[in-house]
């Protein structure tokens, strides 16, 4: 995914995304979606989301491949979050992995 969002010059390590508290990643393991944990699409670049979005619509490689890493993602949170710190949690969400769940969060609406 990540290399697929380069193709655009988007890059994570450029990305600065609002911190969360460790407590919404929690929430949002636990299964709890839309406008109480909207905090978690802290991507606010409009350069970054436009593209992602445009390519969402215009490419079904890209589309398919964004749901199917928000799904592992979200897997991987789950099993992550039973046993993370609080600190393991912000560290967590400070790698380009968690960043490029924020955007594409962001773009397909998780957050809403």
């Amino acid at each position: 995914m990540l290399t697929l969002l380069s193709q655009d010059g988007i890059y994570m390590d450029d990305l600065r995304p609002e911190r969360t508290k460790p407590e919404l990643w929690r929430r949002f393991a636990l299964g709890e979606r839309g406008g109480p944990i909207a905090a978690l699409g802290g991507i606010r670049d409009r350069s970054c989301l436009a593209l992602t979005s445009a390519r969402m619509r215009s490419d079904p490689v890209f589309r398919d491949t964004a749901h199917h890493y928000l799904v592992q993602f979200d897997k991987t949170l789950v099993g992550f979050e039973k046993t993370a710190t609080d600190a393991e949690l912000i560290q967590f969400a400070e790698t380009r992995s968690a960043r490029a769940f924020m955007l594409l969060g962001r773009v397909t609406g998780m957050f809403d």
